[in-house]
């Protein structure tokens, strides 16, 4: 089945896939010029169904903002997650919330703020809240930086591998010591939201 990648963000960090024809045809339905070709994998006749039912507008209006936008500030993120008592883990990875952060990333995230995955989002401070907005930034811009992460076969719209992986504080290291000097964790996986999660059990509080 051939899958196709449309606009979400303009974090280059993913993998893609495109086809000329399809790429043509979903600038002509949705109007729109592609810049880049991540993070979304839909089929494409879905895509294109999409378009012809609601707009390309539509499907983006249920898009949170981007972690490097300015519109993902510390009150955004304080006043979505008043009462809710789904994980932190779960909402950076929730599109609504936040487009683009995806699966590694929102790890390595909450390791540098020291926040438990599986915390509530209503519990966290203030001071949490803006180690999320400041960490999820510098991931973002450090990763981008090192070309994104190849995990299995991922390279970059240039056709060069990545080199963040070798930056990971904890995807993949499960049941390896904690890098953080100060700490004699492990790192833990579990599985959150369907997807696994690595994090340290002893300074991710």
């Amino acid at each position: 089945m051939r899958k196709l990648l449309i606009v979400m963000t303009t974090n280059p960090l993913n993998r893609y896939y495109y086809d000329k024809y399809d790429l043509k045809r979903i600038n002509n339905q949705g109007n729109i010029k592609v810049k880049y070709w991540n993070l979304l994998q839909i089929h494409n006749k879905k895509i294109v169904r999409i378009f012809k039912k609601k707009g390309l507008s539509d499907f983006f209006n249920n898009i949170g903002p981007e972690p490097l936008n300015k519109e993902f500030k510390t009150s955004y993120i304080y006043n979505y997650f008043k009462e809710k008592k789904k994980c932190i883990k779960s909402f950076l990875l929730d599109q609504k919330f936040v487009s683009g952060i995806g699966n590694i990333y929102a790890s390595e995230i909450l390791y540098y703020c020291k926040i438990n995955p599986s915390k509530q989002a209503k519990k966290l401070s203030k001071i949490d809240i803006n180690k999320i907005k400041y960490f999820s930034k510098f991931v973002l811009n450090k990763a981008i930086q090192k070309g994104g992460s190849s995990i299995r076969d991922f390279k970059n719209i240039k056709g060069k591998s990545g080199n963040y992986q070798n930056d990971f504080k904890v995807y993949q290291r499960e049941n390896l010591n904690c890098l953080n000097k100060s700490c004699y964790g492990k790192i833990k996986k579990k599985i959150i939201s369907k997807r696994s999660t690595f994090f340290c059990n002893s300074c991710q509080k």
